[in-house]
């Protein structure tokens, strides 16, 4: 008598290179962002200022 076909069931491929890290994003800060903009029209007004 012949023996019924084992089930077949799938095999988890081997992985041969680590999942990489998903890059962090990087936001400015809106302390940052306020400072970066402000700052060169503050400095302009002191300079142009007149004496």
């Amino acid at each position: 008598m012949l023996t019924p076909p084992a089930e077949v069931r799938p095999v988890a491929r081997p992985s041969y290179r680590t999942p990489s890290r998903k890059p962090p994003e990087h936001h400015i800060s809106p302390v940052t962002f306020t400072l970066l903009t402000v700052a060169p029209a503050v400095l302009a007004i002191v300079a142009l200022r007149p004496r």
